[in-house]
């Protein structure tokens, strides 16, 4: 976003024309910093001796490097002197910024998870060099974090008058450069990676005599808290004889694109093991926001037939770390069919 701030010269320029001088050879002239150029508007004077207020269009646009606006008027007859009454230097200054988070999810609104890094690139030019005259608003850009918690249940800000932005870092920019920074969120919870909300980031020049604090860029992400996993039906380290145990999996703040699957293999629990899926325990989100979910495991004797131990993992894959599975949750069980018999055979002869 640019900044749309030109000074009066620009659009128009006010004088005050305190003068005791013909009206015949009154003029603002113009220099350009930039070009060099010298461009003169001839202005109407006050006809007797006194004072005059005008307003006059500036004739040329203002460079990056400014102009100098000079008032010139002869003195009364016989004086025939060109008289310099005023001069002002004017900053057609444009400070302009663009903010880009990025993360390892390519959503079109930039978001991510409360355990993922993101990153925030920052760009400013337009700035001027520090000099004589030159306006402060021109020589920094100011820029700020915030962050701004969401409702653990509508997903959004709260909108009964409680949502609050909170300021957590802010610099001032003093020259035209790029800036990255990359970290994780500044957003808190009670419970480690369960933060719920946005991080914001804003860039404002500075205000002048003719205009307020102005945001020139601005860009926000939003951050979710990482899934939670129960799975009711079965103990850890339970020793099963007969058939498997029906499953409830209940899943909640699902990442909004994951596909969330249940695998089983044999032996202890290792992590980053490829197992078997279980058919039809998968559920897939493709959302906005965060989703609560079951899967409903049943009749499943099939993937553990030989006596052993097995383990069950809850695997979800995100757009984070390429894809790559992670873990959930996890439990490990016995499988032992094995019918012992135990007596003793009597006979008689």
């Amino acid at each position: 976003m640019k900044l749309i701030q030109q000074k009066t010269a620009i659009t128009g320029m006010l004088i005050a024309l305190n003068i005791s001088a013909s009206a015949s050879v009154d003029f603002i002239e113009q220099v350009d910093l930039d070009s060099g150029l010298i461009y003169q508007v001839y202005v109407a004077g006050p006809e007797e001796p006194g004072s005059k207020n005008g307003e006059q269009i500036s004739p040329m646009p203002v460079g990056p490097s400014g102009s100098t606006y000079a008032l010139y008027a002869k003195g009364l007859e016989p004086d025939e002197t060109i008289y310099l009454l005023d001069e002002k230097y004017v900053a057609a200054y444009t400070p302009e910024a663009t903010i880009t988070i990025t993360s390892e999810d390519p959503h079109l609104t930039p978001r991510t998870r409360a355990d993922e890094p993101f990153t925030v690139d920052v760009n400013v030019k337009g700035l001027l060099t520090p000099g004589e005259g030159v306006p402060e608003a021109a020589l920094n850009v100011y820029f700020e974090q915030s962050t701004l918690k969401y409702d653990d249940v509508l997903d959004r800000a709260p909108t009964d008058g409680t949502a609050e932005e909170v300021l957590n870092d802010d610099f001032f920019i003093v020259e035209n450069s790029d800036l990255q920074r990359t970290g994780m969120t500044k957003l808190t919870s009670p419970v480690f990676f369960k933060e719920r909300g946005e991080e914001i980031f804003r860039a404002y020049a500075l205000p002048d005599a003719d205009l307020d604090w102005l945001q020139i860029a601005s860009g926000r992400i939003q951050v979710w808290p990482i899934a939670d996993v129960e799975i009711t039906g079965i103990d850890p380290n339970v020793k099963i004889t007969r058939s498997l145990p029906d499953l409830t999996i209940n899943l909640t703040d699902l990442y909004p694109d994951s596909k969330t699957t249940v695998q089983i293999y044999k032996g202890s629990q290792a992590l980053g093991t490829t197992g078997t899926q279980i058919a039809g325990a998968e559920i897939v989100y493709n959302s906005i926001v965060p989703q609560d979910g079951q899967i409903l495991v049943r009749n499943w004797d099939s993937y553990a037939v030989d006596d052993g131990t097995y383990t069950l993992e809850v695997i979800t894959v995100t757009p984070f770390d390429n894809r790559a599975p992670e873990r959930l949750a996890w439990v490990t069980f016995y499988v032992d069919r094995t019918i012992e018999m135990k007596g003793s055979v009597i006979s008689s002869e």
